[in-house]
């Protein structure tokens, strides 16, 4: 695991165990641990490596696959660490991360104990996740709930079967998952969202422009070959938030990575528009 020349792809062995679009977590937690290695660090993770040894140890992943810009999830998880902990200052006290992968923010930031974190993933990525987590004998301050359940079916009602209130503002987590459907699927998604945010809640919601579709196009096609295809894009983040009932900041990923002093590109673009990973928070309008 060392350099930054191989990601991580599923290996024969895992196909019963994870699916090819749980694993790409595991990509998320290989750069992840790149950048916690850093002098210069933007964030603290020293979960991530754990996970993908762990993968590594039980046959899940191999280091077949080229390299994803290390720096750009860097960007993205300082923005998003940022972000929970503004909502929490301005009043949530409920945190939901949707398709919550290896994401270790109940742990590695210094939430309120008043604060309860609802995590909704699949059922087989959980207990990967918690298996890990044992071992490590991990430790944190808010109180953690897990949500098993499918974004294609009905997870609202699983999430408040397991404790969620409706009533109570709530900071929304959405990092990494809605260029995987289609525009309508993410639409529907936001809409449930929406219905569930009580006045004050907000929202962090990750997408893309298709300029980025187009300059990633041999990471996309390896994506797509395993199963996990990107399906969506979006030209207008300020119209699209308004549309679904949020009022956005938007912060391109090159602006944000000269804020956090780094230095991003996505992919080559000639001409044309240049690629765009649009970093979005919003409140409730």
């Amino acid at each position: 695991m060392s350099g930054n020349k191989t990601n991580f792809v599923p290996s024969e062995s895992s196909a019963n165990e994870l699916s090819f679009i749980e694993t790409t977590a595991l990509i998320v937690a290989y750069h992840r641990s790149l950048e916690h290695a850093r002098p210069d660090r933007l964030f603290d993770d020293p979960f991530a490596g754990a996970f993908v040894a762990a993968a590594q140890a039980e046959g899940m992943a191999s280091d077949t696959m080229p390299a994803a810009p290390t720096d750009y999830f860097a960007v993205r998880t300082r923005f998003f660490d940022e972000y929970l902990l503004k909502a929490c200052r301005a009043g949530c006290r409920q945190i939901v991360t949707l398709a919550a992968g290896l994401d270790a923010r109940a742990f590695r930031l210094q939430l309120p104990r008043e604060v309860r974190l609802f995590e909704v993933e699949l059922a087989t990525m959980l207990r990967f996740k918690e298996s890990v987590l044992s071992t490590l004998r991990a430790r944190r301050d808010c109180d953690r709930v897990l949500v098993p359940a499918d974004l294609r079916d009905n997870w609202p009602a699983a999430l408040v079967e397991a404790g969620f209130d409706t009533a109570s503002p709530t900071a929304w987590l959405v990092e990494g998952l809605l260029f995987y459907l289609t525009n309508d699927d993410g639409d529907r998604l936001l809409e449930r969202v929406t219905q569930l945010s009580a006045p004050g809640s907000w929202l962090g919601v990750e997408h893309v422009n298709r300029a980025t579709l187009d300059a990633m196009g041999a990471v996309l096609s390896r994506l797509a070959q395993g199963g996990a295809p990107w399906q969506s894009f979006i030209e207008n983040p300020d119209a699209w938030m308004a549309r679904l009932g949020w009022v956005s900041r938007v912060s391109p990923h090159d602006e944000l990575a000269l804020r956090y002093g780094r230095s991003l590109q996505i992919g080559p673009f000639p001409q044309g528009e240049p690629p765009k990973a649009w970093l979005i928070e919003a409140t409730r309008a």
